[in-house]
């Protein structure tokens, strides 16, 4: 999961490269926080 931390958007994959292609596809100038969401869907405290 990639999450652009001013807007809270946020982009989800099972491959974290899909993830962050995407967030740069609609944000290319800007940096993304990755997270790795576990099998219950949490991903800990941000």
């Amino acid at each position: 999961m990639a999450i652009k931390p001013i807007s809270g958007d946020y982009f989800i994959d099972a491959d974290k490269d899909k993830a962050r292609q995407k967030a740069r596809k609609k944000y290319p100038d800007l940096s993304t926080c990755m997270f790795c969401i576990n099998e219950t869907g949490a991903c800990g405290t941000i």
